[in-house]
This record gives structure tokens, sequence and C-alpha cells, in this order.
């Protein structure tokens, strides 16, 4: 295995293994800590070989790295990888402490995350057992300590051979159809679902210890546990605060929790000095804020955020101990109503309804320790870029890591999180309840104090399966019966109990979607939908135009990553659509067929595999921006658009908008225009022109004019119309009429479009522009496109790791997509039109700095 072959991610560490991401908790706990995440070694239960080992990680991951395991990203390569799985492992380190560390009042191991099934011994000594990966655990070790010479050792069992017993006690499969092998076992871990294999990724079962792991040392009086900040928010804000504490050795006569609050321009804003006696377990204070700054989702102003600082002191005022967090000050209502069309399903967000904009995400890698901090940043960048202020986190994945949410809370992006559950029953015994009620308070405390965090969700699809997917009939009433039983004790007691007790101030939703099912089209006015007419069920882009629900949480298109991702794990005898390694790669079983169909709708048959790679690309946006546009044009029906997928988790032939090495591919630039904040929605059957505004306040004048201009493809111009006196509003879409006849007549539909803009009127002048889009009349197929555009291209260094691109041409370059030799390569902007004799200037941001000129290759229809 070369490394051109290794993942990118695997290639980024391996290149700087110190640089492996360990998240700051949202919470975080000030205190002498020792973090063990240097001196590893793993081993198979049964060698005695040992091997250096990154922690965090897993042994996947290292596997790869010592070239005993090969890369299942290239070609065929994910069979091979499949026998860890199957297999124990261990982990050892030894380490040392100073004098002060070994005779601290109270040391405690702290294991954020053991994937999955593992025994942690210390000296010897069993002292901790893990058997949920989305449980951090913590516990006390100070009779086990010593100066020198400690050994901790982890001892992972397979996560196939431990639960093979309950299959066989279940006598049949759960019909988890997403779970790659013969038998289905995924059910019975508490580990992620995808990694063991979806329709749109591989199967890799990893173990290791995928989270920090650390000891924290702590003084005569430190914090029991995480600290509770809560608050009610009117015109002030109330914030009351929980200090729950613990008395170690010695215990002084009193100590002193100094709490401190900064404003988001650091400002101090409130300071109290407790006094607390010694043995007190619990200390309380409340205080009020004065009109605070509001935190706002992205796109509806700054997402403000307060610091809370509180420091535990000794009475000579040395800090023990301290806690700080961010409070991001703001209300989020999730309504849901019957009303006259059926039930309502919107968000409203300090006293507003808002419209979310956004994306279903998935992890964003098969092997989760190996992603870093500048992967994160990069992808909150691209989310806030496309003018985003929702992401879904779906219940086939995991609860992330505190550096996502941190992220979101940043950038004012609102977070639906799914429990971990998708696409199947579960068991409803008392041992795997028990074992969920864990995992549910673990990651509810620990999520519960983010402005973002918006919703709870039980899972992803699974009522809809127990109602529409079959699976009365494909097993006997006995099973199907104790299916819908242990679906109502997990998702209908357990999971909103736990919510209720914990999280009271957010709302639980059992299943996604709640009511709605694409196939019944008359149930789109009852809550959020999956809408899958388009791909599974074949229908046209055209119909998302008519199938309009109420908040549409799934629906999805997909498309071949740009060429040079396939060369990233393909060979040039692998670029055919029916090549054995494309086959392997298309986890959707007729996901190339239906591409393909698709395909041969709209648009001229692909000349050989690159322009079908490129084609799919360009079909994949243009058709779910008609699907974003017509939900955004519902407003207030329909109050959301949450699209199939944001993101990839290998080099994927999949729904998703920007791939694995993060390039946006067609698609997410299109998204970044659907979800601009005033759009422009031409509907030609239904005669109209919608205006929908998200602004948060008028830019300007309250009259605007609509300006409609008739452009060759050509280059010929032709004189412009114009509806003048128009009026935006941010609540209700303004709708105008189409007059099609007039402004493109029947024999110049082919060879002519509309370009239809917003712009300010002011008198005599038309000022700023607000929003502009075109119209084609025909599909891409039937248009009279110039043959052989001449486009020049100018490229010039701007920067270290910046390139100028300007682009001209005397004709209409339709759908022009470009593309450098370079992986991770970002535009400021592609796939769009260039119009005739209007010259566009693009940035290209190279991912690395100094890098050779970029080869630049330009495509288009």
């Amino acid at each position: 295995m070369t490394a051109k072959h290794l993942p990118r991610i695997l290639l980024l560490a391996v290149i700087s293994i110190v640089a492996m991401f360990q998240t700051a908790a949202a919470s975080t706990y000030g205190a002498d800590t020792l973090r063990l995440d240097r001196g590893w070694e793993f081993s198979r239960h049964d060698s005695i070989a040992w091997l250096p080992a990154t922690v965090p990680g897993v042994v996947q991951y290292d596997l790869m790295r010592h070239g005993l395991l090969p890369d299942h990203n290239y070609r065929l390569q994910e069979a091979q990888t499949q026998w860890p799985e199957e297999l124990d492992w261990d982990y050892r380190l030894t380490f040392s402490l100073s004098e002060k560390q070994l005779h601290s009042p109270r040391a405690v191991l702290v294991v954020e995350g053991l994937d999955t099934y593992a025994t942690v011994l210390l000296n010897g000594t069993a002292i901790l057992e893990s058997r949920n990966m989305f449980v951090g655990k913590e516990v006390e070790i100070n009779h086990l300590l010593r100066r020198e010479g400690n050994e901790l050792l982890i001892r992972f069992r397979s996560p196939m051979k431990e639960v093979r017993p309950l299959r066989a006690r279940d006598g049949f499969d759960y019909p988890a159809d997403n779970d790659h092998h013969p038998e289905k076992l995924s059910v019975y871990t508490r580990k992620a679902p995808y990694h063991y294999g979806w329709d749109w990724g591989p199967r890799l079962v990893t173990t290791g210890i995928w989270r920090p792991i650390s000891i924290r040392f702590e003084g005569n009086v430190s914090f029991a546990s995480r600290p509770e900040v809560n608050y009610t928010l009117a015109e002030h804000a109330q914030v009351d605060c929980f200090f729950p504490l613990r008395w170690n050795g010695n215990v002084p006569s009193s100590a002193q929790l100094q709490l401190s609050l900064y404003s988001p321009g650091g400002r101090l804003v409130h300071r109290d000095r407790l006094t607390v006696a010694g043995g007190e377990e619990r200390c309380r204070t409340s205080f009020i804020v004065t009109t605070p700054d509001r935190w706002m989702p992205n796109g509806s102003g700054l997402p403000l955020l307060y610091t809370l600082r509180a420091e535990l002191q000794d009475p000579s005022g040395e800090i023990l101990q301290s806690y700080s967090t961010k409070i991001g000050f703001r209300t989020v209502e999730f309504v849901r109503e019957a009303d006259a069309h059926g039930h309502s399903f919107f968000f409203r967000v300090n006293g507003e309804p808002l419209y979310m904009r956004g994306a279903n995400y998935i992890p964003g890698t098969m092997m989760l320790p190996t992603r870093t901090e500048a992967y994160w940043e990069e992808l909150f960048r691209s989310i806030t870029d496309a003018n985003m202020n929702m992401i879904r986190v779906w219940g086939g994945g995991i609860y992330e890591d505190d550096c996502f949410y941190e992220l979101a809370d940043a950038n004012g992006i609102l977070i639906w999180q799914d429990f971990a559950f998708a696409c199947t029953p579960y068991p409803g015994d008392d041992d795997f309840l028990h074992n969920v009620r864990e995992e549910a308070d673990y990651n509810i405390r620990r999520l519960r104090e983010h402005p973002s965090l918006a919703l709870w969700c039980g899972n992803n699809e699974i009522r809809e399966g127990l109602k529409y997917w079959g699976w009365q009939k494909r097993f006997d009433a006995a099973t199907y019966s104790r299916f819908c039983t242990d679906y109502e004790k997990l998702f209908c007691e357990l999971l909103p109990e736990r919510v209720a007790a914990l999280d009271p101030a957010r709302s639980y939703i059992e299943t996604s979607p709640d009511t709605a099912n694409w196939g019944r089209p008359h149930t789109l006015a009852w809550g959020d939908s999956h809408y899958w007419g388009v791909w599974y069920g074949r229908e046209p882009f055209g119909i998302l135009r008519e199938r309009i629900p109420r908040f549409m949480s799934e629906f999805g298109f997909e498309s071949f990553p740009e060429y040079k991702t396939l060369k990233s794990f393909a060979r040039e005898e692998d670029m055919q659509l029916d090549s054995p390694v494309m086959r392997a790669r298309q986890k959707s079983s007729v996901g190339n067929e239906i591409i393909l169909e698709y395909m041969r709708r709209d648009y001229a048959e692909p000349q050989d595999f690159e322009d079908f790679v490129y084609k799919s690309l360009i079909m994949q946006g243009q058709g779910m921006r008609i699907g974003l546009e017509a939900q955004r044009a519902a407003k207030p029906f329909c109050m959301g658009s949450l699209y199939w997928q944001l993101n990839d988790a290998w080099p994927a032939i999949s729904w998703s908008g920007i791939d694995y090495y993060g390039q946006w591919k067609p698609l997410h630039y299109q998204v970044r225009r659907a979800f601009e904040p005033v759009i422009i929605v031409p509907d030609v059957e239904k005669g109209t022109i919608t205006i929908v505004s998200d602004a948060p306040e008028a830019k300007g004048e309250d009259r605007m004019a609509l300006r409609v201009e008739p452009i060759g493809f050509d280059g010929r111009r032709y004189p412009a119309f114009w509806i003048r006196g128009v009026e935006v509003d941010r609540q209700q879409p303004t709708v105008l009429p189409f007059a099609i006849d007039e402004w493109l007549p029947m024999e110049m539909r082919r060879n002519t479009l509309l370009r239809l803009s917003l712009v300010e009127d002011v008198g005599e002048a038309y000022g700023e522009g607000w929003a502009s889009t075109l119209y084609y009349h025909y599909a891409p197929k039937e248009l009279d496109l110039p043959t052989d555009p001449n486009v020049s291209q100018r490229l010039c260094r701007t920067g270290d790791k910046t390139w100028e691109l300007v682009l001209h041409s005397p004709s209409l370059v339709k759908d022009l997509f470009i593309e450098v030799d370079v992986l991770g390569a970002q535009f400021s902007d592609n796939a769009f039109d260039l119009l005739p004799d209007e010259e566009r200037i693009l940035t290209i941001t190279l991912p690395v700095a100094d890098a050779a000129r970029p080869t630049v290759r330009l495509r288009h229809l």
C-alpha cells in the first residue's frame, strides 16, 4: 500500500500524528490533568507482538499505518478489511506520576469513549467495564496508583462475538438491511450503526480508544459532576447555577467559589464570590442579566456568546478547579400543532418563526478519531457559506464530538439531534433499555448547555419502517408485535422520559418522519417528510414543485464525485460505469441505473465516462435546487428544507454535496444559491414568479422592481421588461405573474434565456440588486446551445494558496464546471452559467501553500 492510497484523513495524521484532534469540551474542568495520549501499544489478544498505537484511535487505523491492513477506500479492498472485527484486541500504556500527583487527595481516570466492549485494568486490577461506545466513564483510582511503572491495560472484545449469543437467543435476524453482513448483529451493540455498512458507505466495524483518556487530579474540594447552568429569558435573563461538590482527603473548614460572567465582547457583566462550608455537597446561586444580547442563527443576526467561569479556591485563594462554559441567550420553540392544512412543523427562534435551511450530516470518516480541528472548521465554513442555519445529526451516526457543537454555537447553526438509532427495530429487553438509558443520560447532560441544540429526535425512519416497509409480511405476527412493543418502550417511554427529566426546555419527537409518507401524497400536510419519490420512486424532478410537505427533513439525489476523486481510489481501467470497482462503490443497489435513467430524460447522451460523471454532478445540483426553491416558495406552509446529504464518509458515489476531500460538488453551489436570503422562483406551469425573503431586515427602500432581461445564447440582447412597486415580505412570499408569452415568445425559447433580477426601485433609477436567477424554458437537451463556445481564461497567483481565474465568452456557456488537478481545492464559485460577454472573476484556494500552478479544465454542456 503506497502513501497515495492512504485515506485522506489517514494521510494527514501520518504527516503529523501530534495533530490528532482532542476536542475541548463545551464545559471545561481546569485541574491538574495527565493526558494519556502518548506511548500506547496495541496487539491482538492472542499475540505477544505489540506495536505503537495512536490514542485516541482505532485498531484499523493503526493496522493501516503499520502496513498490516489495506486501505478500505481503495478499489475493491473493503472486503480485505473485515477480519479485525472478529478478533479481540489489547491496548497497554506504562506511565509515571509526579510526587504531587501521587499524593493528590483524589485521582480520577476519565475515559471519554471506548469502542465498544472493553475491560480496563490498572496495575492488574479491573476498574471499569464498557459496553457502549457513546458513554464516557470516570473511576477513582488513588488506591491503585504508584510513582513509577503504572500499567493501564484495556482489553477489547470482538463486537461480533460479544453479541452472537443474543442473536441465537432471539432466533431471527432483525431487518437491519444496511448491515452488510449475513448476521444482522449491529442492533444489539450500542455503537455507530453506519460502521456496519449503509447505502452510501462501506463496512468498517472499528475497535479502540476512540475518544480522549486522561487522569484528573483533584484537590481537597472539587466539582462532583458537571455543573448545571440554566436560564429563563424574557426581556432580562435569570441565570441559575448549581454546583455539586465533593470533598476529598482532609476537609478544610471552607472553600470559595468565584463566579464570573463575561459579555460576548469580554466585558465583565457579573461577579459573585460565595463561601462554601466544609463538607457542603452543593452550591446554588442565581443572578439577573439585564437585556442580554441574543444568540441568533446564521443569516438572522450574530450568534453572540457569553462566557461563564467558576473557580473553586481554597481559603488562601489558590485555584483548585475551574469550570467554564458558553451561554447563548435565546429561545427556541418547536411548534407542531393542528391547523387548517393538517399539522404544522416549524421552529420559532427568539419569538419569530424561522425557515430552516440546511442538510443531513453523517460522520465524515469511517475512523472517527482521525478527524482534525482543521476538518471541523472547514466543514462549518462550508455550512455557513451555503447560507444554512440548521444541521440534522442523523441517527445512523453518532453523538458528535464537543467541538462540533462548539462550532455550531459559534457559527449560529441550530442542531436537530437524533438519538443513535436508524432504519431497523431494536431490542426492548431490560438490559438493552438500561444500556440506552445510560447513553441518553450521558449525552443529554453533555449536550444540553449548547445554544445550538434545538431538538431531540428518537430515531430515523423506524416508525415509517414499521408501517410501510413490509416487516408485517416478512416476520410472523409475534415477532412483528414484539418490534412494535419494543419500539414503544424505547422511543415513546424511555427516551422522552429522559429528555423531560434532564433537558425539559427542549422538545422531543419520537421519530422522523413523524407522519408523512412519500408514497401517500395526502399525508404531506402532516409534519415532516422524507420524500424519496425522486430517486427511489423515479419521479421527475418537477414533481418536487408539487409534493411540498410542512417540513422537508430528507430528500436527495445521487451523483458521482468529480473525476479526480474517482482517480483517488480507482485505476484507469476502472473508469467505466459497469466496472467491478464502480459497481462496488455504488452502495445503493440500483443507483447507477437510476442516475443514467434521469440523465437521459433531460441531458444529451453522455459521450464517455468522464462526460457521464460531469453530467451526474450537474444534474444532481440542478434537480435538487428545484426542490429547495419550491419548498421555500411554499413558506409558511413549508418551514424547512434539510436535504440528504451534506457530506461523505469515504470517496463515494452518493447523495452528498461535499465530497470526502471537502470539495464542493455542484450541488453545494446550487444549495448556496437556493438558500440565499432572497430568491426568485419562476414556475411556468403555475404562471407565477415567487419572491421569497428570509432577510432579517429590509435593505434600502420597501419598494422593489423585478427586471426581466431576455438574453440570446449567441450574445444578442433584447429590451428588458419591468414590474415596478414590488413589495417583499419576510413572513409571506410575494407572487407575481409570469408573462412568459410576452417576455419569451415561442420562437425564442430554444435559444434565449431570461435573467430575472430583483432590484431596489428608487424613482427614475434602480439601486442595489437583491436577487437574481436564470430561466430556461426547456431541459438542456432540448436547447440550441452553442456547440463550441470560445472561453478565454486567465490565471494568476494572488497569494500563497490563492489564484485568480478570469473567464469570458462571447456566447453562453451552460453549466460551466471548473476543475483543477489538486484534491481539496476550493472555488469562490463554480457550476454556473457564464453569460455572453460578462466576465467572471473567481478565486481558487489550494490546500497547501506555494503549490505549483494548477492545471485548469473547463467542462460545460
